[in-house]
């Protein structure tokens, strides 16, 4: 199963107790999923997932004591929707009323009236928590982790996502709004802030799954920075080896080892006999008092030897 059908499937078990978090999760599928018909003046609720009508059914049971259809709807494509509706007029109005809507145009729910900035989204009658955890039901998707990072909320209506927007800043989430294929969508990239967001909205099993992941993959990608350095450091060793026994190669033709320094033929044995070790292992091979500076600007001076003989174009 995908990680965030498992997500919504444990959060639609969460079945909140007091009346601000009841509210505050159905208006959240109010205004996402919601409608009232032109002809009756109906509030219905178009579902894709099975496992929300329980949850909707739950939440207009509590906050309401209102009874509500569900009818099955199958497209030509055979995908099925789930009707919810309040089949009555008086009663879409009152619940319109408690939640500060109206119908606009086509049965689109708008709010009466708006409101003036970010903290009055809510008051104490409306949880955040649970509206985001409605939303993330309704019109939610985050990937599975095992891939990448990525969690979003969207809705074909710019200010919805951008009250969604508003409530992630207030409850001090980093979230980003995009348009995409008609949809706008508020969406958060970062593995922490994906973490936090799941652990605000109540996820608590697929959250240990999420969290394990994300320590085997910091663990899988701090080994392989590892290796990529002890790599391209061997790569530096064997390439600064290389050239040092070419070197080696233009003073023995041009000078001859004998007429060198007892000091500098020391290093040239030591590294005829280990081509390819580091200087710090060519230290520990030549040992005494000589350190791998010493080494260092010893092979150096043979470097300067030769190129008296050979000109860099050659040695490149």
């Amino acid at each position: 199963m995908y990680f965030s059908s498992l997500v919504k499937l444990e959060l639609a078990h969460i079945m909140p107790q007091n009346s601000s978090e009841q509210k505050g999760e159905l208006l959240a599928f109010i205004r996402l999923k919601g409608s009232v018909s032109q002809s009756n003046e109906e509030l219905s609720l178009i579902l894709e997932n099975p496992v929300m009508i329980k949850v909707v059914y739950f939440l207009f049971k509590k906050v309401f004591q209102y009874e509500v259809t569900v009818k099955t709807i199958q497209k030509r494509n055979k995908k099925k929707f789930y009707l919810i509706t309040v089949s009555d007029s008086e009663k879409t109005k009152h619940i319109l009323d408690q939640f500060n809507l109206t119908a606009g145009l086509q049965g689109r729910l708008i709010e009466k009236r708006p409101i003036a900035s970010k903290d009055e989204i809510f008051t104490e009658h409306f949880s955040p928590r649970a509206f985001l955890r409605g939303a993330f039901l309704a019109e939610g998707f985050v990937n599975d982790p095992e891939r990448m990072y990525h969690l979003e909320i969207s809705t074909y209506h710019k200010d919805e996502v951008k009250r969604i927007h508003d409530i992630l800043q207030v409850a001090s989430f980093s979230a980003k709004i995009s348009l995409w294929q008609k949809r706008w969508a508020v969406y958060i990239k970062k593995s922490e802030q994906i973490f936090d967001f799941l652990r605000f909205i109540g996820v608590q099993r697929a959250l240990l799954n999420f969290q394990d992941i994300i320590a085997r993959k910091d663990l899988l990608n701090t080994v392989n920075r590892l290796v990529n350095c002890e790599t391209a450091n061997l790569d530096k060793t064997i390439l600064s080896a290389s050239r040092q026994l070419l070197y080696i190669d233009i003073v023995k033709q041009n000078i001859g080892l004998e007429n060198l320094s007892p000091s500098l033929k020391e290093v040239i044995k030591a590294r005829l006999d280990h081509p390819y070790a580091s200087i710090q292992e060519l230290a520990n091979v030549v040992g005494g008092s000589i350190s791998k500076s010493g080494i260092f600007h010893r092979l150096k001076k043979i470097e300067l030897l030769a190129d008296y003989y050979l000109s860099e174009e050659d040695i490149y």
